[in-house]
């Protein structure tokens, strides 16, 4: 539209001259008299001519609201970009404070404990094997992660085990993973085994085992790590019985186990370390 507008100068001179013309051809026809023709040339040449401009004009206002148009796109869109803009930055104030609230439930329930660091790390991906239930996340033995650490939430929940280990990546076998095996405790003291279980892990839920003999799981009971192997932190939350079923061989009984940690919902988890203090006990021997 632009280019043609540009070109609307040689389209009036066209029009213009073809008038001259017709003009100059008029007065060589009749001597310089005044004709009836002559006088039609002339209101018609006014009426084209009053034509021509009113067009132009219709142009330049058209070419000026496109103007305006354009302008106003350009505006419109700065406008956008300012509001998502502000939604990004507010999406990460927002993770930030999920982030600080996750660290100071994490540290009110740790306090006092002076045996363990934790490592913050974010989940990166979850493997997509129907046979494990294993995710990686974004921290590795550039921070001091090792294999074997356990992954807990900020209330404590254990979410798994640490598997394998690169530099800045590290992979977490959940729970309900068949290969994980965890000592467990009861909430009368007794001790026995939770493991992960292929046909329960497609339901998120994982077995308690190895019950003694003559130990009954209670419904609802809250099953905690057991701390047996010194690998695993003790009390740390497993998750809690939802039903009790006798073993085959009669004898003893072996419990359904649903996980404390929503497993579905993991954006920031915690690898626990134990850490070695020292006996003070051999310090004051030592002084005497």
């Amino acid at each position: 539209m632009k280019k043609y507008l540009k070109t609307k100068g040689a389209i009036i001179g066209a029009v213009v001259g073809l008038f001259v013309l017709i003009a100059l051809l008029s007065v060589l026809l009749t001597a310089g008299r005044v004709s009836f023709v002559q006088n039609g040339i002339s209101a018609a040449q006014r009426s084209v001519e009053t034509g021509i401009r009113n067009f132009i004009g219709g142009l330049e206002n058209l070419y000026d609201r496109m103007h305006n148009y354009d302008q106003l796109q350009v505006e419109h869109q700065a406008l956008l970009d300012s509001v998502a803009e502000y939604r990004r930055v507010a999406r990460e104030a927002e993770d930030a404070q999920e982030e600080i609230s996750r660290y100071r439930e994490l540290l009110g329930l740790t306090e006092g404990i002076h045996n363990e660091r934790y490592i913050d790390a974010h989940v990166l991906t979850w493997d997509p094997s129907n046979w494990t239930s294993a995710f990686t996340i974004d921290a590795g033995s550039d921070a001091g992660i090792e294999v074997g650490d356990s992954v807990i939430t900020e209330r404590r929940e254990l979410i798994g085990i640490v598997r394998q280990v690169g530099g800045n990546w590290a992979t977490v076998q959940t729970v309900i993973d068949p290969a994980v095996r965890v000592g467990g405790q009861m909430s009368t003291g007794v001790a026995a085994v939770t493991e992960g279980n292929f046909a329960l892990m497609q339901d998120g839920q994982l077995r308690l085992s190895y019950v003694p003999s003559g130990e009954m799981p209670l419904l609802y009971d809250i099953i905690t790590t057991s701390g047996l192997g010194g690998m695993i932190p003790q009390g740390l939350v497993i998750g809690e019985v939802l039903r009790v079923e006798r073993e085959d061989t009669g004898i003893s009984y072996y419990a359904i186990i649903e996980p404390a940690a929503d497993l579905n919902r993991l954006v920031q988890v915690f690898v626990v370390q134990r850490i070695d203090t020292p006996d003070m006990s051999d310090n004051l021997d030592s002084e005497d």
